[in-house]
């Protein structure tokens, strides 16, 4: 691993701490002095990562404390930055309009929905719907308010990611998918309509429970509803899980949710946890953010974090966060890390069996079928993964052999 791309991270990390230490300010100050790092780089690191806001804030911050009085091209470097913010906050305030019109839009249609991620999360943890980067909005809704959905969706403009007038079934639709896309492209604006989490890792949405208990939001003045604190922090601990934290923003997202809930009810969201087979990915997150962000932990779950001995684990997420692209590792390597998050054999195993033969989005591009034969895709999905996995490690070999 590059020693400069490790010195990034590092300097990444200090600029999205939520309180800077002296060593913190110190680490910041000796990169940009040092010029070993273009701030270029700096920038784009934290971009692909998501924390860009939080990146500028700590520059301002520091730039204007005159912490960075004697940085070389710190003028520069400021102006960059806040160009970037400024585009960023300007599409996150779009958006969060945009949700609040969706949210009155179902709600005068008597339709039941959350909003999760994108602005529901940025004022819940952060504060403020521009200190976090998202790229489109996450509303959750009852399956059976699908097709209203859609149809609304539509008359306002958006244009579904998939053919829902071409299904014959609702399985075709509804079991090989958590969610639907819509996009407005006049606009630039996504919305994901979900109305299930996680389903190819067996963690079903019931083990959630989100529509039991939940909580409002204020955004741009307007309530919004969203998932309690509790299923909404466990959410993006396995969401983070799912993807092996190959985002710093994901950690950051688990240490600021925190720091902005002092009443969190823990021994509910373990348990959640536990009877989904997920405590291991969930306390995961936690000792990332404890790590990386030294967010306040109660002593009996910080002792739970070091007690499951993640250290591997956590070492092997540096690697990837330190990566030049982190999302390139083959999907099955991932898919090993992920099963061995898992808290038993039989979780591990049912992550597995999910995988290989649930029926997805792959499986659906490639045929339509009716309800009736629905089952043939349980049989497709194998056979295609065999053939991609074949295809992109001919093409990898390929590629190896040319640079050679």
């Amino acid at each position: 691993m590059p020693n400069n791309q490790t010195e990034a991270l590092h300097f990444v990390i200090a600029c999205c701490q939520s309180e800077l230490s002296d060593e913190d300010i110190a680490l910041v100050c000796n990169v940009l002095r040092t010029q070993h790092i273009p701030y270029e780089t700096l920038l784009v690191l934290a971009h692909q990562h998501g924390v860009l806001p939080l990146v500028y804030k700590t520059l301002k911050k520091l730039h204007d404390e005159k912490r960075l009085h004697h940085v070389p091209f710190t003028e520069r470097l400021i102006t960059e930055a806040q160009h970037l913010y400024r585009t960023i906050a300007q599409k996150n305030m779009l958006m969060s309009a945009e949700l609040i019109r969706i949210m009155k839009l179902f709600q005068e249609n008597h339709i039941e929905a959350l909003a999760f991620k994108g602005p529901a999360l940025a004022q819940k943890a952060y504060g403020d719907i521009t200190l976090r980067q998202y790229g489109d909005l996450d509303i959750l809704i009852h399956r059976k308010d699908f097709r209203h959905i859609a149809l609304l969706m539509q008359e306002k403009g958006y244009t579904p990611h998939y053919p829902i007038e071409t299904f014959t079934g609702d399985k075709v639709m509804f079991e090989m998918n958590n969610d639907c896309p819509f996009y407005d492209r006049n606009r630039g604006l996504a919305v994901e309509i979900h109305w299930d989490f996680f389903r190819k890792l067996a963690l079903p949405t019931k083990g959630f429970a989100p529509w039991g208990n939940t909580e409002t939001v204020m955004i741009n003045g307007k309530e919004v509803q969203t998932l309690s604190p509790e299923t909404h922090l466990l959410y993006h601990a396995l969401h983070g899980a799912k993807h092996v934290w190959e985002r710093l923003v994901w950690i950051a997202d688990i240490d600021r949710f925190i720091r902005s809930t002092p009443d969190l009810d823990w021994e509910k969201t373990i348990g959640m946890a536990k009877n989904m087979g997920a405590e291991k990915m969930f306390f995961s997150g936690l000792s990332l953010a404890y790590n990386y962000f030294h967010t306040p932990l109660p002593d009996t779950v910080l002792h739970r974090c070091q007690t499951l001995k993640l250290e591997p684990f956590m070492a092997y997420v540096e690697l990837e966060l330190s990566s030049e692209n982190p999302a390139s590792e083959d999907s099955l390597a991932k898919l090993s890390k992920v099963i061995g998050l898992r808290d038993t054999l039989y979780h591990k195993t049912m992550t597995l069996l999910e995988f290989m033969f649930r029926p997805g989005i792959n499986e659906r591009r490639s045929i339509i079928l009716p309800d009736s034969l629905f089952w043939l895709y349980w049989f497709l999905r194998p056979v295609g993964m065999a053939y991609r996995f074949t295809v992109c490690r001919m093409m990898r070999l390929c590629g190896s052999g040319t640079k050679a």
